[in-house]
């Protein structure tokens, strides 16, 4: 089962689709003409499967894409529709099928992302739309470990589901470092009304940077839960799979040579970890970079790397929180 629970970007991507969608569902038509292989690698693993036919079809005839109506042809062995110049057209009942999402499936992913390995704590709060997943202990260091509540929700932009949400957060308003994770990749609304008792985080926010397959970081969750402060500044800053782009605020950094992203990714986790400057000859000696003696040589007169890369006396950083203080300087300007 491990392996199966173990997805790629692209997997994740769809998988939160459908999880989003109302009836949790999506039809096989748009799997096939737009989501071929990750469809095939989530059927695979069971976390989405056939579930009914949908009762119309968009016509394959002509050019004006008209939704037809669909009837049983014991004729033609299948569904089909009329058309004026063809007559009865089968359709392929690869496109008819709907796929819906295995909800348990799904959240023992999410289980699994958190290193809770039993479902047996999972329960349904809110029936389709919240669920507990329990308590977990996240922090590297044994100090810094804390207890934290991990909530799972979707559909946060339906104002109903909000306000049950809200409703049933306030009956655990004693529990302590709750959080939220959700398939909505913009819960303004949610974060509007429960955001003060309950940090949200969208899945796709939480992902480590660096990695072949998605995982989720368990720096970014614990920091939301436990730092609210230090989180906003490390929520702000993201970095895709391998370091091809960076966003620090609104900000976008791009890099494509490979020994500069090898460069930039090293820098990124020691600012993730508060670590500072480092002796750029150690960081080079690190990624055996033995041939490259300075930062300018390695990125030449690339663009992107100035404004994200410090490099003074030997040492060098990324200058995320640089980025982000003049940031905040200028909108507190602006404002006055």
């Amino acid at each position: 089962m491990s392996d199966a629970l173990t997805l790629g970007f692209d997997d994740v991507d769809l998988l939160l689709l459908v999880a989003e969608t109302p009836a949790m569902a999506i039809s096989g038509a748009a799997l096939n003409d737009f989501y071929n292989n990750a469809a095939s690698v989530l059927v695979a693993a069971g976390a989405i499967k056939p579930d009914d036919f949908e009762a119309v079809a968009v016509t394959e005839a002509g050019h004006d894409d008209a939704v037809v109506s669909l009837t049983w042809s014991s004729e033609l062995g299948g569904y089909a529709y009329f058309s004026s110049a063809n007559g009865l057209v089968r359709v392929d009942e690869g496109k008819l099928r709907r796929f819906k999402l295995d909800i348990s499936w799904f959240v023992q992913w999410i289980g699994h992302q958190l290193g809770i390995r039993t479902t047996s704590r999972f329960t349904c709060l809110v029936p389709d739309r919240l669920w507990d997943l329990g308590d977990i202990w996240l922090g590297d260091a044994k100090r810094s470990r804390r207890r934290t509540a991990i909530y799972l929700s979707r559909r946060l932009a339906e104002p109903e589901t909000v306000r049950e949400v809200a409703a049933t957060l306030r009956m655990h308003r004693t529990r302590s470092g709750k959080i939220i994770l959700t398939t909505s990749n913009d819960p303004g609304l949610a974060r509007t009304i429960v955001a003060d008792s309950c940090p949200i985080l969208a899945i796709k926010s939480c992902v480590r940077a660096g990695i072949e397959n998605f995982e989720l970081d368990h720096e970014i969750i614990y920091s939301a839960a436990h730092e609210l402060s230090l989180s906003c500044r490390k929520f702000a800053v993201k970095a895709d799979s391998d370091f091809r782009t960076v966003w620090v605020g609104d900000r976008q950094f791009d890099f494509r040579g490979d020994k500069q992203r090898q460069v930039v990714g090293f820098l990124y986790r020691r600012w993730k970890k508060e670590e500072g400057p480092v002796s750029t000859a150690f960081m080079f000696e690190e990624l055996g970079l033995h041939q490259t003696k300075r930062l300018r040589d390695l990125f030449k007169d690339h663009p992107s790397w100035r404004g994200l890369v410090g490099d003074k006396n030997g040492t060098c950083w990324l200058r995320c929180d640089e980025i982000l203080s003049a940031a905040e300087d200028g909108a507190g300007a602006a404002s006055r």
